[in-house]
């Protein structure tokens, strides 16, 4: 018969009694369910500096628990996690305490985790272990999280141009597949072709071409933005309407040869004021795709996939950063109609004039995919295509 320790027993015994969180946990929770109900216009501000203090005091058991709570989807909320674990970190940095690195590191491997979370903790990790970025880096040249993609890539060109291999050309090409980011894609598309490559910016974008456009119609005091004009559920770019001022506007067919893809409105339909117009793209996918469609705009703008509305923005002259509107869907197998609203309002300054769009259709970390856009006369060409691009001339300041 087997014979049975006291402390078996006891163990074992311990094992039917359910856990229940220690005080400090609960105090952890609450105050991170504070902080992530934090919304943009305000939404639970008043309680959100309690719940900060509340959670930084409970130093290093806070830490990792904080970082998980992380969500890419409220990024007000976001700006108070981040904050509570560099305070969490000078707390337990002031008491002579730094975060696990084995901790760290998981965290930062999971890809579960939201992206900004796991490159703050990478961040902390490279401050306990100076390895951790020669050996991490490497393996996230395809990751999800913007910013560990970024340091990958920058890491790679660094290693890439040190040891100067025979294969350096096909190592840069290869590298400016990864890259996202608009300034280091440019940049290896100048060594690229500086090593005798050559590779295309606008097909990497997967940048809208081609497209229809109808317009201008009328946004008096703003009110275009709100009002569906007939070509916002358009299946086909065909028909005359009544636009601005009763002037009957058609479809006219327009590409760009800017290498950004940039149409500017104010040549291809003329300089409006208090003006809305549209711009309709066939998309050709060879199987159900889950997109994200990215618009660079210094206006108001609308997204609309297959009569469905996936983003709007009403907000004019406040700047254009590169892909600042962001619409997610999915295209059908076959053709997809892709229409863009983009308003102009009636600002009178010099820097207020300006009226374009720049439209692409990529995967979620903005990369290319495998898709087709159809020309005005029917033909297919890759998204992207430009047949002699043309360089953007530099803004005067």
């Amino acid at each position: 018969m087997t014979r049975w320790t006291r402390a078996a027993l006891v163990a074992g015994a311990l094992a039917l009694v359910p856990l229940v969180p220690a005080r400090g946990d609960e105090d952890v929770t609450r105050a991170l369910a504070t902080l992530k109900g934090v919304k943009k216009q305000g939404q639970g501000n008043e309680d959100a500096g309690p719940a900060w203090k509340a959670l930084v005091s409970k130093g290093g058991a806070a830490l990792m628990p904080t970082l998980e709570a992380f969500d890419e989807a409220n990024p007000t909320a976001n700006n108070w996690l981040r904050s509570a674990v560099d305070a969490i970190v000078q707390k337990e940095a002031d008491a002579g305490r730094k975060p696990a690195a084995d901790k760290l590191e998981a965290f930062v491997r999971d890809t579960k985790f939201a992206p900004s979370a796991r490159f703050a903790a990478f961040e902390l990790l490279l401050t306990q272990d100076a390895t951790a970025k020669d050996r991490l880096l490497p393996g996230f040249l395809n990751d999800k999280s913007a910013d560990l993609r970024r340091a990958a890539i920058a890491r790679e060109l660094d290693v890439i141009e040190k040891l100067a291999r025979p294969t350096v050309r096909a190592d840069l090409e290869k590298l400016f597949g990864f890259a996202r980011d608009k300034d280091q894609v440019d940049l290896l598309a100048k060594k690229v072709t500086d090593n005798g490559g050559k590779v295309s910016v606008s097909e990497h974008f997967g940048f809208v071409t081609h497209a229809m456009l109808v317009g201008p119609f009328d946004s008096t005091g703003g009110k275009g933005f709100a009002v569906a004009y007939p070509p916002e559920s358009a299946k086909e770019p065909t028909g005359a309407f009544k636009g601005k001022n009763d002037a009957e506007v058609k479809w006219i067919a327009a590409s760009t040869s800017d290498k950004y893809a940039q149409f500017d409105l104010n040549k291809l339909l003329g300089k409006h004021k208090d003006a809305a117009a549209y711009a309709l793209a066939v998309i050709v996918a060879d199987k159900e795709t889950p997109v994200e469609v990215r618009v660079t705009s210094i206006t108001a703008v609308r997204i609309v996939l297959n009569g469905k509305e996936l983003y709007a923005r009403e907000e004019y002259h406040h700047g254009s950063p590169f892909d600042a509107s962001v619409g997610k869907g999915t295209l059908k197998k076959g053709e997809n109609v892709l229409v863009l609203k983009v308003c102009q309002n009636n600002q009178q300054e010099a820097w207020a004039q300006n009226w374009f769009f720049q439209m692409r259709v990529c995967d979620d970390t903005g990369g290319p995919l495998p898709l087709k856009q159809k020309t005005a006369d029917g033909k297919l060409v890759p998204l992207g295509f430009i047949a002699n691009p043309t360089e953007p001339k530099e803004e005067k300041k």
